[in-house]
């Protein structure tokens, strides 16, 4: 069956600034076959039996006070977020959700992190069968509070409510970080991330001060989308934001093509490309219309591809900031 390739659950709110407010859907992002995992490799299984003979500790959760292992070893990610903010942390799940190991969507790294982890079901239908049988420690979810509230059953879990709270997505990494007991992890994320932004904000400030930007992705029906997730790595950037996108903008804003003239304030556009160097299929929709050839900043050699589009974590972030880096030393 078709499936996305990473399908990440849409998240609510506008301000989900630079979060992942963005589907894989709204990028079109689309690949057959649901995940790489080998029943019979046990490589994904990392950490032993388990930290609850560590000794627990309380961990507050949008679902109530928990008592979570002390050092959780074998960690269950329900949604592909919770995966990706978990490797942040330096815990590669014991179990992740069907689709997301897949080459084209990932950094060829984190792909050899994640392909042979086991899978426990597509995201939002967890199977309790599937995650009992990997004898997890903690649970993390961040969007289906009625789904994985039974699985309290084989083990704590820890619920962070991200569907309609407004938080940002470092804000999440947050709370996932204390419910791993991984401050220390997350510190050393954030500190890089800095330095990155500092590094990339002196070398290039003249090209950033001079330049007007937006990321946008192809839609379904001759629409596109304007923004990203991408947004917050932009503005932390210093990168002055077009195309009439409000500064508390992160998500996806669908538009047609008849609209694309929103973007002549544009110097620079950025839109999202698969690991495999290829465009997701509604972009390449996009990038194959003559209206968008026409943009002025398309015109002028100024339309580029990035592959961190979405961003729910320091490692993406980076990523993106690598990109956007190579990309003003064109300008």
């Amino acid at each position: 069956m078709t499936r996305s390739a990473i399908p990440f659950t849409p998240v609510k709110r506008r301000a989900f600034l630079g979060g992942l407010a963005g589907t894989a859907a709204a990028i079109g992002l689309t690949a057959c076959g649901v995940s790489e995992s080998n029943d019979d490799d046990k490589k994904g299984d990392k950490g032993g039996e388990g930290g609850g003979k560590q000794g627990t500790r309380s961990v507050r959760t949008d679902n109530g006070t928990i008592e979570a292992p002390a050092h959780p070893q074998r960690v269950i990610a329900c949604e592909n977020w919770d995966t990706l903010m978990l490797l942040d942390l330096g815990i590669v799940p014991v179990g992740i959700p069907d689709g997301i190991a897949n080459p084209a969507a990932l950094p060829a790294d984190v792909y050899q992190k994640l392909r042979r982890v086991k899978t426990i079901g597509v995201a939002g239908t967890p199977n309790a069968q599937a995650i009992g049988a990997l004898k997890p420690d903690l649970i993390v979810d961040q969007f289906y509070k009625d789904k994985t509230a039974p699985l309290k059953t084989i083990a704590p879990v820890a619920y962070f409510n991200w569907s309609d709270s407004g938080a940002l997505w470092y804000e999440q990494l947050d709370k996932v970080a204390d419910a791993v007991n991984r401050r220390d992890a997350l510190t050393d994320a954030k500190s890089e991330y800095r330095r990155r932004l500092k590094e990339v904000k002196d070398a290039y400030a003249a090209q950033i001060s001079k330049t007007t930007w937006a990321p946008l992705s192809g839609g379904q029906n001759g629409a596109f989308f304007l923004g990203s997730p991408l947004l917050t790595v932009m503005r932390d950037l210093g990168l002055r934001i077009g195309a009439k996108i409000a500064k508390d903008e992160a998500g996806f804003v669908q538009k047609s093509y008849e609209e694309l003239e929103i973007l002549d304030d544009c110097d620079v556009l950025l839109y999202p490309q698969l690991f495999d160097g290829k465009a997701p299929a509604l972009t390449q929709q996009l990038l194959d219309n003559k209206v968008w050839k026409g943009v002025r900043a398309v015109r002028a050699g100024h339309a580029f591809p990035i592959r961190h589009y979405t961003v729910g974590s320091y490692r993406w972030a980076n990523g993106a900031v690598d990109e956007i880096e190579k990309i003003l030393r064109k300008l």
